[in-house]
Formats: structure tokens, sequence, C-alpha cells
């Protein structure tokens, strides 16, 4: 398994994880997306790559407020194929983005999980995640 940057090649692996995350995007989107967040130095798209095919991604860009003494990575997503999920690519794809939080001398890492995904709340606490509070997202679409 190599852990890399997502490139516009991966386009059609990235519209299916996306679709397994429960994010439903036509691929024609998802290029466009993909084209910005490449451009953009300090955020990070990771995917991992089994025999030649991107099986997971990973999504981060910098955090940082008023009220925190250091920088984080937020996760925006975090995804694995159904065909290869607990065979380590998650975990991997975990490591990956901490490993880049420490080079970049960043605090943490932290990330949201909707409250119905139990099984993914067990997999960030095996992997020394903890939550520390529950909250509500609230979006308005100008």
């Amino acid at each position: 398994m190599k852990i890399r940057a997502a490139t516009l090649s991966d386009r059609k692996e990235l519209t299916h994880l996306s679709k397994v995350l429960g994010y439903p995007i036509e691929e024609e989107v998802l290029i466009e997306g993909l084209k910005r967040i490449i451009a953009e130095e300090d955020h990070l798209l990771l995917v991992a790559e089994i025999k030649g095919k991107a099986v997971g991604m990973i999504e981060a860009q910098p955090y940082s407020t008023v009220y925190s003494a250091g920088q984080f990575f937020n996760v925006l997503g975090l995804v694995v194929d159904d065909q290869v999920q607990k065979q380590g690519v998650g975990g991997k794809l975990l490591s990956a983005i901490e490993e880049e939080a420490r080079q970049r001398g960043m605090q943490g890492i932290r990330l949201n999980s909707n409250v119905k995904r139990h099984a993914a709340h067990r997999f960030y606490e095996n992997h020394g995640y903890h939550s520390s509070h529950e909250q509500k997202r609230y979006i308005k679409e100008l």
C-alpha cells in the first residue's frame, strides 16, 4: 500500500469514494474541487493506493482559532472502499496526516464524525482519538 497526494488521474476512484462516504457527486464537479484543492498548498488530499488504484482517501486542512494554543489539522473526510475496509487502510491514512502535522509543528488533529457513525467512532478511538464534545453543524447556503 502506498500513501500519496491525490492527482486528477484519481478522479474516478475519488468519485466512487465520495459516494461510499455518503456524498455522491458527479465526476465533473469532483474534478473542479480536486483542481482547487491541488492548487492550495496547505490543503491535503491523500489517497491510499493498492495495485495502482486509489482505495481510500483523507482530506485535511490547517485549523486554528483564537481560543487554542496551536494549529491543528482539521480532517474534512476519511473514507475507505468497502472492499478493503478492516485491512489497515484508514489507519495508514490517519498516520500520514499525523506525521505531516508533526512535521509542520502542529498541536494535533481534529475531526467531526456524525453521531450515527458508530463504527467510525470505534475506529477513531482505537487510533487514540477521543470525543471532546457533541455538536450540531449549521449551514446557510448563499
